[in-house]
Order: structure tokens, then C-alpha cells, then sequence
């Protein structure tokens, strides 16, 4: 992509602007170097790398990088064979932790999930995040030998702790042996004061000057004035040998230590390299993401056909809450020119196209919404100035001129050009006309471009040629400030007149002034009135349209409030039914046995009678219990049968209990009915109450009855012209059941001739009914092929 492009457009201020949310350095250094690509998979894949973690971050919070540390020079290092120090361990270690803490991040966010989501929503960053290794021996060896104050700790080795356990023995020889020294009488004179300090990794005390002579000792140095020496007494000088030799040892033992560490590390350096890549793009993906959330992007879709559809889309770099802009350009419309008054956001709505296309070629999310959609181009030349300027001069429309000469040279299919005040630096009209040959040449080469301008030649030209649009920013007459919104279609008028005349011009200067326009600006502005007019008619249909959809919300949020509330009252009548059967149970357990404890009791009862009594209880209180287990399922089956329906002698089922019974009475007063179920006599609405299967005894008789009242009104004959192929099936299905009942042994289905295909679903049912001996197709006399007779059992 052009520098100059980059530049113009702004590219480098949004790259900062993720860097800045960068929690590593090596992710911070990758951030620097982004730039635009034509990879349509590279890009798609990259931002829905960010979409996945945006969506992780939105739930649970920033990812763990405070440990990660940029430690590629010390991993080069320990390959070398060069010893790493102390605080490059520790630096290490503390990358070690980081990969460990990712690793958990992610593992504990699996836990909570269930994985067909993590698959869908997540599984391209688990995917990114699965060749992330942890070294957990390394990690430990290191704690073992460096404590958490970044030192190499006393037990890294039973030779260091005894080395370091012999230096403070020495040490506190010395320095009871200096304190007695500055105590005594005998030396008062000689000191300059009563301490003990270090000179040279020696122990010494401050002589002064004048007394050096009379000092047993050895001179290691004196203060700046030169009135104190600092001395190692002779009582001290073996002790400092010996305490110099054990150091020496301690700190051999600490290299060795340190030497055996960085041979470890460098043992791992394949998998720390590895890890560190990982994380380092982890960082670069979750700056982005949080650079998505912040500025409220969105995954934009990329397209194949030069599409550029922007919905709601702000400039990232505009402070103050920016106003949104929809634009469309490209497909079938390859050129768009912007017009509108000066600072009225043209310029804004051209660098905002821009610069969203060069950041979703990036990877990246973009400020629009989320059914926004760019393409991917090969090429993207802007020509805009960085300042509005009163003076237009020679040099730089050369300037301009310049620039477009290379569009134009290299502009073609897959190309975005764009350029801010087209034509402008030269006479209008030759400007214009210029500004009409160059938009033609590249519409030719099949580029799209997006041209801002305020001559009116070239609204006339977006109006009238194929493939090329109009856009304008508002402006606010009332207020005469712009409105910085974007108005697709229509062409931005000057709006002199009605300014002036605001700031009160008077009228007559303005008509005259209306009367000095020619033909072709008079034309221009009677276009931009219709189509003004045109828009304003639009909008009323589409705001009522907004209404009528606002209603429609409403009033399927209340239906379904509605059914909400429905579903919670019969759940509430389901638990209070469910608290009903298990008090019966209860009741119904007690009862049971206290008979049979009262059977018990009485001489004259045989054994075996009261233990065929009890075994009916415990038969009707396991029924009970499964009763209980079935009631919520039973219940959506069945259908409301009104309290007419009932009789005395009736077969019933209790559907909130699930308990069949027959009713012994009736109350409709209180409509209610007593159900003998078993040995139970339950009280019930009579709304709670469905009809029951009926017992065997009494089936015969009651299909017998039945089949003599189907008879009266079910008809030996059945026209099915007409109906689908399913529903003649569904409809000859019923047919047959009732005809069955009915008693009639022969019918007549009439399905027509046609194509058949009702005569082919009268035989695929006729073939599979139990209660059909054979089926034939009509004589002639009966209707011949468009009638099926069939035989019933």
C-alpha cells in the first residue's frame, strides 16, 4: 500500500492507538509494523481472531499478560553457552509464570463452557492457543534456587549454604573483635569516631590522621578532607583473609548455580521461542480486541464484488461523540461525488471510507456495524489535502495534478481512489470539466472512486451518468451549522441564497441575484430541490415504517409476556397439584395403616386376609407415587373438557394427580365431582378432569352403540379433489378410522384422474391400513380411474 496513502488517511495514528494497548513489547514491536493486505483468508481469519477474543475479554476480563517479559536476547544467550545473571533468571521465571497463568486462563474458561460454544464462539483462539507449552520443572527449579528477592537463595546448594553459614561466622568475629576495639580506652583517642565500615571488601575503622602511627593497623584509604584513614587493625587481618577466600568460593559456588540454570533454560529454548510467538500474537489480537471494544467496532464482511457498504461508521480519530455515516459505493455504482458546503464534512466522509477500508485490509474491526461490508482492493490512492485553504494557486493544482496522473496510471479493477476537492486550484470551469474526464477515464478502468467537490457541473454528471452517484452532507438552514450526516442520492446545494437571506439580505438582491444564474445552475438546483423533495418523502415512509415495525415489537413482546405468564401459572398449578397428590399419598399411607392395624387387632380376621389387604394398599400407594412422576407430562396432553360433558358412571383421569377413577357424584354448583380411584375417594374440579380409557368389560357394548351413531352421519363415500398430496392422505386416514367404527363395509374415494398423484397417495394408504381387505379402481359406470373402491374388514 502507498505511503502516501498511509499517511494522508491517517493509517499510523490507529496503529499507534492499538500499541497502546498492548501488554508486551514484542506484541507492541509486531503492532508497529502492521499493514494493509490483499489476502482476503489472511484478513477474514485475523479478525475473527479478534471478534473471539473480544467476546472472551467482554466476559472475563483482559488476558494474563503482566508476566510476560521480552526475553529473547537472554534465550539467545543461554544457547550460546553465555551465562544468564541473576535478574535475566528472574525475568525468565517471570515469563515462565506468564505462559503457565495463560495456559490456566483459558483451561478454567473451558470448565465453565459448554464445548459445542467454545467450538462455535471461541474455537479459532483455542485453536491459536493449544501449541502454548508450560515448563513446569524449569519453573520450579528455578524458584528452588532464586528466592522471590531475585537472589540466588542460601539452599540452591549444600556447598553455598555452607559457604554462606561460614562467612556470617566470620563476619561476626570481626565485628565483635572491632567492636571491642572502638570501646576500649586505649584507642579513644585514635578514632575519628566509634564505627565499624568497609574499605576494599575489608573491615576497618575510621583513625584519624595524626594517630595513624600510634594504630596497629593496615591503611585501606582515607576520607576526601584527608583527616581520616580508614585502617584494618592487625587483630582483624586474618579473619578478612579468610573471609575473602570463603566469598571468593560463595561466589564460584553462585556461577555454578547460575551456569546449571542457563543450561536448563537453553534446554528449553525451542519451546520458550515457540511460546513466546504465541503470546506475542495473543498480545497483538487482544489489543485489537480491546481496541474494537472501546471504539465500538465491529467484524466487517469482506466481499468479492468492490463493494463498499459502510453502515453507521465514525472516523476513529474524531473526539466529541463523530456523527455516523452510511455510504455505499462500488458493485454497480463505481463512482460517488461528494458535495456540500466547506467544513461540512466532506473531507471527514472521505477519509472516513478510507481509512476503514485500510484498517479491515489490516486484519482489524472497524468503527460501522456489524452488516458493513468492504472489499479487498489491491491498490487504495488518495489525494487529499491536509488543510482547507482560501487561496487555490497554480503550484497546487500542479500538486494535484500530479498525483492523479499516477492514478490513472496505475488505477484498475480492485482499486479505491480518492480524492478531496476534485478539479479545485484552476478556473471552475475547466476544473470541472477536467474533474468529469478524469471520474470518466476511471470508470473506465474499472475503479471505484470516491471524489468530493462544490462544482456544480459535477452534481449534474453524477446525476445523469451510469454508474455514478450523488452524496451530500447536510446542512442545517434553521441553525446554518452542518449536520456532518451523509445523504446518498442527492447532491448538496449551495444554500447561498437561503443563508444569505437568513442573515438578512434583503429579498430583492436575492432575486436578482437568482436571476443571474444560467440555465445550467438553475437546472442544477431544481434537481437538487426534487430530489431533496424525494428524500423528504422517503424518510416520512421510512420513519413509519419504523413505527409500525416499533408496534409490531410491542405487541409481540406483550404476546409473548403473555405466554410467559401463562407457562408460569401452570407451572404454579402443576406444583400445587404435584403438593396436593403427595399430601393424599400421606393421608392415604396413614389411613391404610391404621386398617390394617385395626385388622390386625381383630380375632376373627384370617392372616390371609390381612395381608391381601395390605398388599392392595401398598399397590394403590405405588401407584400414587408413580402417578406423581408422570403428572407433568400427561398434563400437556390433554385437552379441556367442560363440566357438561360428565356424567355419574363416568371413566375419568385426574390431570394434575394422573389418577383414573370413575365419578360416584357430581356438584356443579361448586363444580366439583368425587372420583372413586381405587380404594380412594378424591375430590376434584371438574375442569381438572379428561375422560379415561374405558374398561375392557365394558368395550363391546360401547363400540356397538358408537358404531350405530357414527352410521347416522358418516357417509360411504369421500371426494378428495382438490387437496394436497399430504393432506388427502391425512384426510383418508380419519376417513377410514371413522368409517370403520361406523360398520360400513365398502366405500367410494374419489381422487379424480389428473396426474395421478392423488390416486398414487389413495393406494400408499389403502396398501398400509389394517382395517382395508382390498381396494380396486372404479368401472366405468363408477367413475372409472378417478375413483378408488375399497373394501373395509
Amino acid at each position: 500500500m502507498k505511503k502516501h496513502t498511509l499517511k494522508v488517511l491517517e493509517y499510523r495514528k490507529i496503529i499507534d492507538m492499538i500499541a497502546d494497548r498492548s501488554a508486551t513489547n514484542i506484541g507492541k514491536e509486531i503492532i508497529k509494523k502492521l499493514e494493509p493486505v490483499s489476502n482476503r483468508s489472511y484478513i477474514e481469519k485475523k479478525q475473527r481472531e479478534i471478534t473471539a477474543v473480544k467476546g472472551l475479554i467482554s466476559e472475563y476480563g483482559n488476558l494474563p499478560f503482566s508476566g510476560t517479559r521480552d526475553i529473547r536476547d537472554e534465550i539467545k544467550k543461554s544457547v550460546k553457552g553465555v551465562t544468564l545473571s541473576t535478574s535475566q533468571i528472574v525475568d525468565v521465571r517471570s515469563t515462565l509464570r506468564g505462559f503457565s497463568e495463560m495456559k490456566k486462563h483459558f483451561s478454567n474458561i473451558e470448565s465453565e463452557l459448554d464445548p459445542r460454544l467454545i467450538e462455535k464462539e471461541y474455537g479459532i483462539i483455542y485453536d491459536f492457543i493449544e501449541p502454548l507449552r508450560t515448563i513446569p520443572q524449569l519453573e520450579r527449579e528455578i524458584d528452588r534456587c532464586i528466592n522471590d528477592y531475585g537472589e540466588v537463595d542460601d539452599n540452591a546448594s549444600s556447598a553455598l549454604k555452607s559457604f554462606r553459614d561460614k562467612i556470617d561466622s566470620i563476619e561476626n568475629g570481626i565485628r565483635d573483635k572491632l567492636e571491642s576495639i572502638i570501646k576500649s580506652s586505649r584507642y579513644e583517642d585514635m578514632l575519628q569516631e566509634s564505627l565499624v565500615t568497609r574499605r576494599e571488601n575489608r573491615y576497618v575503622v575510621p583513625v584519624k590522621q595524626e594517630q595513624r602511627s600510634n594504630f596497629d593497623g593496615i591503611v585501606h584509604g582515607q576520607s576526601a578532607s584527608g583527616m581520616t584513614v580508614f585502617m584494618e587493625p592487625i587483630a582483624v587481618v586474618k579473619m578478612n583473609n579468610e573471609l575473602r577466600e570463603v566469598k571468593a568460593k560463595e561466589e564460584a559456588e553462585v556461577h555454578r548455580i547460575l551456569q546449571k540454570l542457563t543450561a536448563l533454560i537453553a534446554a528449553q529454548s525451542e519451546v520458550i521461542k515457540n511460546n513466546l510467538i504465541i503470546i506475542s500474537h495473543l498480545d497483538v489480537i487482544s489489543a485489537s480486541a480491546r481496541f474494537s471494544l472501546d471504539f465500538e467496532c465491529s467484524q466487517p464482511v469482506m466481499n468479492e464484488k468492490a463493494l463498499i457498504d459502510l453502515k453507521q461508521a465514525k472516523h476513529p480519530l474524531l473526539k466529541n461523540d463523530p456523527v455516523p455515516i452510511d455510504v455505499q459505493v462500488g458493485d454497480k455504482i463505481s463512482t460517488l461525488v461528494i458535495t456540500g458546503p466547506n467544513t461540512g464534512g466532506k473531507t471527514v466522509a472521505l477519509k472516513t471510507i478510507g481509512l476503514l477500508t485500510l484498517m479491515a485490509q489490516t486484519g482489524l474491526h472497524i468503527p460501522a456495524e456489524a452488516n458493513s461490508t468492504l472489499p479487498v482492493f489491491v491498490e487504495i490512492f488518495a489525494d487529499i489535502g491536509d488543510e482547507q485553504s482560501i487561496e487555490q494557486n497554480l503550484s497546487t493544482f500542479s500538486s494535484h495534478m500530479n498525483k492523479i496522473k499516477e492514478f490513472l496510471h496505475s488505477a484498475g479493477n480492485r482499486t479505491l481512489v480518492l480524492m478531496d476537492e476534485l478539479g479545485v486550484g484552476t478556473d471552475p470551469e475547466e476544473g470541472a470539466a477536467l474533474g468529469i474526464a478524469i471520474l470518466e477515464k476511471l470508470q473506465e478502468k474499472n475503479a471505484v472512486t470516491v471524489a468530493t467537490t462544490h462544482y456544480s457541473q459535477l452534481k449534474s454528471y453524477a446525476y445523469s451518468a451510469e454508474n455514478v452517484e450523488n452524496a451530500s452532507v447536510e446542512f442545517d438552514i434553521e441553525t446554518l451549522k452542518p449536520t456532518y450526516r451523509l445523504i446518498m442520492g442527492v447532491p448538496g446545494g449551495s444554500n447561498a441564497f437561503e443563508i444569505a437571506l437568513k442573515l438578512g439580505i434583503p429579498l430583492e438582491i436575492i432575486d436578482r441575484a437568482r436571476s443571474l444564474l444560467s440555465e445550467d445552475e438553475i437546472k442544477v438546483e431544481e434537481i437538487i430541490k426534487e430530489l431533496n423533495s424525494e428524500r423528504n418523502r422517503y424518510q416520512k415512509l421510512r420513519q413509519e415504517m419504523e413505527e409500525y415495525r416499533n408496534r409490531e415489537k410491542e405487541l409481540k413482546e406483550k404476546y409473548e409476556k403473555l405466554i410467559s405468564d401463562q407457562k408460569d401459572r401452570h407451572n404454579k398449578e402443576i406444583e400445587a397439584a404435584k403438593n396436593k397428590a403427595e399430601e393424599i399419598l400421606r393421608e392415604t399411607k396413614k389411613e391404610a395403616h391404621r386398617i390394617i392395624s385395626e385388622l390386625k387387632d381383630k380375632d376373627y380376621v384370617q392372616r390371609s386376609e390381612v395381608d391381601r389387604a395390605q398388599t392392595e394398599a401398598n399397590k394403590e400407594l405405588k401407584n400414587l407415587k408413580s402417578v406423581l412422576e408422570e403428572t407433568k407430562s400427561n398434563d400437556q396432553a390433554d385437552k379441556k373438557i367442560s363440566e357438561e360433558e360428565f356424567e355419574i358412571g363416568d371413566q375419568v383421569r385426574i390431570r394434575s394427580l394422573g389418577r383414573k377413577g370413575e365419578i360416584i357424584s357430581l356438584d356443579k354448583k361448586k363444580n366439583e365431582a368425587v372420583v372413586q380411584a381405587g380404594i380412594i375417594k378424591i375430590t376434584a374440579d371438574i375442569l381438572d378432569l379428561v375422560k379415561a380409557e374405558i374398561p375392557e368389560d365394558h368395550k363391546e357394548e360401547m363400540i356397538k352403540n358408537y358404531r350405530v351413531q357414527k352410521s347416522q352421519h358418516v357417509s360411504p363415500k369421500i371426494d378428495l379433489r382438490g387437496d394436497r398430496y399430504e393432506e388427502a392422505q391425512r384426510k383418508l386416514d380419519k376417513y377410514l378410522d371413522d368409517v370403520f367404527l361406523a360398520g360400513i363395509k365398502e366405500v367410494e374415494i374419489v381422487h379424480g384422474k389428473g396426474t395421478g398423484a392423488l390416486r398414487d397417495a389413495v393406494g400408499a394408504v389403502l396398501e398400509k391400513n389394517p382395517h382395508i381387505s382390498d381396494f380396486r379402481l372404479g368401472r366405468q359406470e363408477e367413475g372409472g380411474t378417478g375413483v378408488t373402491i375399497a373394501r373395509i374388514n
